[in-house]
Formats: C-alpha cells, sequence, structure tokens
C-alpha cells in the first residue's frame, strides 16, 4: 500500500541524514518521501541531493523552496503532492524504528474508512540530543475521543506521529481558512470534526529534543508539570490556537454538525466569560482536556482565560 512522507527541512543538516536512513530502513518499503527546503544556510541541500540520487524514492519539491514559509506552511503545502493512500508527516531530526509504517499501515487497513477522514497517531520516546539517551517514556499524554475532549487542546497531536487517509489530505491541501498556527492542528481538527482520530499505544520513534526543536520540547517532568498547573501567569487558551479554531469555524461552520456548531460557538465564547461563566460552561458542555474534566476546571480555576 503506497505511502506518501512529507518532510520540511531547515537547517537539518547534523541529525537529517540518520532520518533518512532510518526512512529507508522501514519494513513497509512502498513509499514516496517530498520534501522541501525552506532556505538552509548549512549543509542540508547537499545531504538531501546525494539522498536522492541514490534513491528514486526520494523527491525533492523545486515550488516555493528556500521561500521561509515555516515548518508549518511548509508541511502543509506539501499535501498538494501526495496522490498515495496513505500520508505521514516526517520531521527532519528525529529517528524512526524499522516497523513504524509497517504497524501504522496495517492499523489503517483495518481501521480506516476511505470516505471519511481517518487519521492515526502513535507515541514516541522523548530522546535527548544533548545526553544521547532516552528520556521521557512515551510523549503522547493526553487524548482525545471527541471534538468536545479536543477543542480545549493548545495544539494537535505530534505531526511526525500521524498518518492519515487520502481524504484526509485533500481536506487538508483544500485547507480553506484565513489562519492557521500548526499544520498538525489542522489535521487533527478536521478529522476530529469531520471523520476519526485513533491512538496506537505504541512508541514507533525516537523524538529528538534539542534546543532548535521548530515547535518546541516536551517535558513531562513531575515537578515541572505541577509548576505549570499552579502558575498564575499561565493560561488556560492559547492565543494563537483559539484564532486558528475561530478561523476555522468561520470557514467551515455551514458545513458541521448541530453538535459541533454548539460546542464551537461554547468554546469560543469561553475567553468573553468571568469565571462562573467559564465553569459552567465547561460542565454544561462537557469539555475536557482528553476527556479530563478535571484538569480542565482546574486550570480554568488557576489561570488566566487566554494569553
Amino acid at each position: 500500500m503506497p505511502v506518501d512522507i512529507l518532510m520540511a527541512t531547515y537547517n537539518g543538516g547534523k541529525y537529517l541524514r540518520n532520518q533518512l536512513l532510518s526512512l529507508q530502513q522501514q519494513t513497509h518499503k512502498d513509499w514516496i518521501l517530498w520534501v522541501r527546503d525552506d532556505g538552509s544556510t548549512d549543509d542540508t541541500m547537499v545531504i538531501l541531493l546525494e539522498f536522492a540520487k541514490s534513491d528514486s524514492r526520494i523527491k525533492i519539491v523545486e515550488e516555493n523552496k528556500g521561500r521561509a514559509v515555516r515548518a508549518w506552511g511548509n508541511f502543509l503545502g506539501l499535501t498538494k503532492y501526495s496522490t498515495a493512500d496513505y500520508v505521514v508527516f516526517c520531521d527532519q531530526d528525529d529517528i524512526w524504528f524499522e516497523k513504524k509504517l509497517e504497524i501504522l499501515v496495517d492499523f489503517a487497513e483495518k481501521n480506516f474508512d476511505a470516505a471519511i477522514p481517518c487519521l492515526v497517531y502513535c507515541d514516541a520516546y522523548g530522546y535527548s540530543d544533548a545526553d544521547g539517551i532516552i528520556t521521557i517514556d512515551g510523549v503522547s499524554k493526553y487524548h482525545a475521543n471527541s471534538l468536545r475532549e479536543f477543542l480545549f487542546f493548545n495544539g494537535g497531536y505530534q505531526g511526525c506521529s500521524m498518518l492519515f487517509n487520502r481524504r484526509l489530505c485533500i481536506m487538508a491541501a483544500e485547507y480553506r481558512a484565513n489562519y492557521y498556527f500548526l499544520h498538525d492542528d489542522v489535521v487533527a481538527l478536521l478529522a476530529h470534526c469531520f471523520g476519526r482520530v485513533c491512538f496506537m499505544p505504541k512508541k514507533l520513534m525516537l523524538y529528538r529534543q534539542h534546543e532548535s526543536n521548530a515547535t518546541g520540547n516536551i517535558n513531562h517532568d513531575f515537578s515541572s508539570h505541577l509548576r505549570r498547573i499552579f502558575n498564575r501567569n499561565l493560561f488556560v487558551l492559547s492565543a494563537k490556537h483559539y484564532s486558528e479554531k475561530e478561523s476555522f469555524y468561520s470557514a467551515y461552520k455551514d458545513d458541521l454538525d448541530d453538535n459541533a456548531n454548539r460546542l464551537f460557538a461554547a468554546y469560543l465564547s469561553f475567553p468573553q466569560k468571568g469565571l462562573l461563566g467559564r465553569i459552567l460552561i465547561i460542565i454544561l458542555n462537557r469539555f475536557s482536556i482528553g476527556g479530563s474534566m478535571s484538569r480542565l476546571l482546574i486550570k480554568t480555576i488557576l489561570r488566566r482565560p487566554i494569553g
């Protein structure tokens, strides 16, 4: 079953070779890598050209190459090149275990419906570039089974952990909202609103943690977790993610069912309400963060509504 792998690169020469080698070691061999560089000034392009010369599955996209569209714009733009049954986002600096594609494709074959947008995402180990060891035993901690469990996520799922079907890829390629923050947010939001999202509880890759991560590092240390919960300078909703969902709703509200429209309306009114009003919105709509209403209520009581 063919898979298109979409990769955005920018000054990733230090890590890129190992990631490309891990793609070539996949047990599922039927894949094409579509890669576009965002104006690297290191040896990223030299490495890409070297691999593309020896492996015909690696395709370097010249359109808008070096235009500084940033990672999320680069990734989402690459969806229009895909023609495969399944699509995977790929970061330039991770390392995939050899059965990652095989396991995700097998899951999709058994559980996806080609008529609707479907997505599965896996777990990963956090890998410290500085220490050269695994430091986090699983980076995916919160999982939403429905839109009401997902809307208060400040983000989607890790793009590099996803595999999604042709229907969802087409919707992403034709994304019509005026604003978006991250490509993986967009894909997850489309799937939750119009299709199906599944979690594969297997760690299928090393997610590299280093100071140059485009979307930030992950810290599941217990003390850091407590400090975040009780930090009154933090917020319930990220303004960028809120604007992203606001723009999504403006573009897609006529396509949503009545329940989704009610949930979006309640979510978008959240920052304008007083504390009691915000608490009532959560309880009446059964909002949660990945199934935990108590976590969302605690955040609401302790933090500013948006920031």
